[in-house]
């Protein structure tokens, strides 16, 4: 195994652990025994908060630990840019004692709900120059992200300030660590352009210098003429996103098709739970071949 992969797995394997024992329901996860003991004997109650998209709801459960009961608003599978308020979602909303959502209009109904409820807006707070749904694909802008989660948390439970900036540390080591990856990784790759459905990725490629090339916007022809000129071999259709456009010009151009999880979707009951940075180490090996980066360079 390469150093790369290697330090991003144990990032994985250690955020997997620290979700999976915290008070979260991010996919549906029911807080652990020991984590209600542990609130019942210090006779508080794990503070109730809706994530109006999956990543949030990842972000929020790793911030929040044993003392956030963290509820992802969106089902599973269901697209939630611009998702429309349901019986169900105004009942978690409602419910809430704080809702973290993205802002920018990224899901105008729900955030005319959490504008009347203490709620944190984290675009707006982090940066004015990223699309909501591509922030959580910048590891820097993810990790500003956590520390305004951080903020919203402790500002609402006080009493969690410390825990809540202990794993704010943590998150923004290992974020920090996941660029640093990247970066090592792709700075050298002889190919710096890569064709995807969509501009999700943009803000990504931008922190790393590289260009993504969205069909839906450069359109079929120019998109074809650009595999052409760089000679990329594969092109990118998104995990969970159908794309007829990827695939009518993976066949003009002659090349492959290759997948890149934009993270955006919740994931369905049945499949193996995966934590951010391990869907960053997958992204990252994703483009490696692609972009013809030499990997031998990340072994020992």
């Amino acid at each position: 195994m390469s150093r790369r992969s290697a330090g991003l797995a144990l990032a994985a394997a250690v955020v997997a652990g620290l979700l999976a024992g915290c008070g979260g329901e991010v996919g549906g996860a029911a807080p652990s025994p020991k984590a209600e003991l542990r609130a019942a004997s210090s006779g508080r109650h794990p503070l109730r908060v809706v994530a109006t998209v999956f990543p949030l709801a990842q972000l929020t459960s790793y911030i929040g630990g044993t003392y956030v009961r963290v509820s992802d608003l969106v089902p599973p599978g269901v697209q939630p840019q611009g998702a429309a308020l349901t019986p169900a979602m105004k009942h978690d909303l409602a419910s809430a004692q704080l809702v973290v959502e993205l802002g920018d209009g990224y899901q105008p109904e729900i955030e005319a709900v959490a504008a009347k409820k203490k709620h944190l807006a984290v675009l707006p707070a982090v940066t004015k120059q990223a699309k909501p749904y591509e922030i959580w694909l910048d590891p820097y802008l993810w990790s500003s992200a956590a520390g305004a989660v951080a903020g919203a948390l402790s500002a609402v439970d006080p009493a969690g300030t410390r825990s809540f900036d202990n794993a704010k540390r943590d998150f923004q080591s290992l974020a920090f660590s996941v660029a640093s990856d990247y970066q090592s990784s792709l700075s050298e790759c002889p190919l710096r352009e890569f064709v995807t459905a969509d501009d999700a990725f943009g803000r990504m490629a931008s922190a790393f210098s590289l260009t993504e090339v969205p069909v839906s916007t450069t359109g079929l022809n120019k998109t074809v003429a650009t595999i052409a000129q760089y000679s990329i071999p594969d092109v990118f259709a998104e995990q969970g996103v159908a794309s007829q456009q990827v695939s009518a010009v993976a066949r003009a151009a002659h090349v492959g098709v290759k997948t890149l999880d934009p993270m955006e979707l919740a994931p369905v009951p049945g499949t193996k739970y995966q934590s951010y940075f391990a869907v960053m180490e997958d992204n990252l090996s994703s483009l490696e071949g692609p972009l013809e980066c030499d990997t031998s360079l990340n072994y020992s």
